[in-house]
């Protein structure tokens, strides 16, 4: 298995032990609001590859829902477009006293039919979960464009000309009957079979389903992301855990679920945020160095960037920041090369979130987390950060060494 493989593994697993629902992580650490948790699935199912896969279909064969011949009642005079329906057409003679009028059913093609109901459905919920996706996300979330993708396909699916009658019929507060799901399990056409797959996905989703959450999860919070964005997002879960362990604390995911500028993990006090500056930040003053390349810039019309760490671990009761994480990817370069590069940035950070006297502690509570070969530390001569690598991090207790020097400021 490549560590790709195992990084989406290993993500997949800790999602699954915080979604399912009622069980506890390691069996020390309640988490859960069903609610609140099952309503933020739902949204990421309108992105899992069950929903992506019917839109991308329909959208490349828009031809393809199938309309059947069903009959509508009319009334003409002296004309007959269809079956006359004789009693019927007596009755109105009876009562409006019109010799020549006929009752007939004409036969119609029509699109308002069970599978596509079903589909109309199916794509109406999942474009609404979709707004609602976008909705939660920041300027900076790494979800945004294949969100803003999914809306442009789902806009051009809902342009298609069959499904303009059963996308106005359709009441997401009324589900498809049974006889649709059937009909549409049974059709030939691979374009309703997909969209039963994606209802049926929805529905274990409401059920708690261990395997419809492994496949959202999967397909949706962790593959659109890039390696090196899914090997932060492991670490950032993985000491969410190793705190909630550490402190005692009750462990709660906010991953994609609510303000993005906000924390993805929240263990008793202590936050983690991904990729953001936070509040807590606080520009240090600049060395003649940096000064000198502000001022560079400046000549050029440039402001100088601010950069974030990957991962900040907040003390929300001290307002204060307990550590902060940085992430390396390893493809190309060795482990030594981006262990330094990573320290030199756990460095340079510490001086915009710790006051000056207080830099070394924070350094000492700090981590870094490389995808492989993570070195060995030798000597305590001086403040530095903890380091630890993937297949450290996926032990069952490869974290709490560094969760213990952060909950032992306290």
């Amino acid at each position: 298995m490549t560590i790709d493989a195992a990084i989406v593994d290993y993500s997949a697993g800790l999602l699954l032990r915080y979604f399912r629902g009622g069980a506890q992580i390691d069996g020390e650490v309640p988490r859960l609001d069903q609610r609140r948790d099952v309503d933020i699935l739902k949204g990421h199912w309108a992105m899992s590859a069950p929903v992506r896969a019917l839109v991308g279909y329909l959208a490349a064969r828009p031809h393809e829902a199938q309309a059947l011949l069903t009959y509508r009642e009319r009334v003409d005079d002296a004309v007959a477009r269809g079956r006359i329906d004789a009693r019927k057409t007596w009755l109105y003679r009876q009562q409006t006293g019109l010799p020549s009028a006929l009752v007939t059913h004409e036969p119609v093609r029509s699109f308002n039919t069970g599978p596509n109901m079903l589909l109309a459905w199916v794509l109406r919920e999942a474009a609404a979960y979709t707004a609602r996706l976008l909705s939660w996300q920041g300027d900076n979330s790494p979800y945004l464009p294949m969100i803003e993708a999914a809306q442009t396909q789902m806009r051009r699916v809902q342009r298609i000309e069959a499904l303009r009658e059963p996308l106005k019929a359709v009441s997401l507060g009324r589900r498809p009957n049974a006889g649709a799901v059937r009909d549409s399990a049974r059709s030939r056409r691979p374009l309703y079979r997909k969209a039963v797959e994606a209802y049926r996905l929805l529905q274990g989703l409401e059920r708690g389903d261990v395997e419809a959450m492994d496949r959202v999860a999967r397909s949706a919070l962790i593959a659109p992301l890039e390696d090196w964005r899914r090997f932060e997002l492991a670490v950032g879960l993985a000491i969410g855990e190793a705190l909630a362990r550490a402190s005692g604390g009750t462990l709660h995911l906010h991953l994609l679920g609510s303000d993005s500028s906000g924390p993805i993990v929240t263990a008793g006090r202590f936050a983690v945020y991904w990729q953001q500056i936070t509040k807590y930040h606080v520009p240090a003053p600049l060395e003649s160095s940096e000064a000198a390349v502000r001022d560079a810039l400046r000549d050029y019309g440039i402001a100088t960037g601010t950069e974030r760490p990957d991962l900040v671990v907040v003390d929300r009761e001290a307002g204060a920041a307990a550590a902060v994480v940085e992430v390396k990817y390893i493809a190309g370069d060795t482990a030594a090369v981006r262990f330094r590069e990573a320290v030199d940035q756990v460095v340079r950070y510490g001086r915009s979130y710790a006051s000056a006297d207080a830099t070394g502690p924070l350094l000492e509570r700090s981590l870094v987390a490389l995808s492989r070969n993570a070195p060995v530390r030798v000597g305590h001569a001086a403040p530095a950060p903890f380091c630890v690598d993937f297949a450290a991090i996926t032990q069952p207790h490869g974290l709490d060494a560094w969760a213990e020097a952060v909950t032992l400021h306290l």
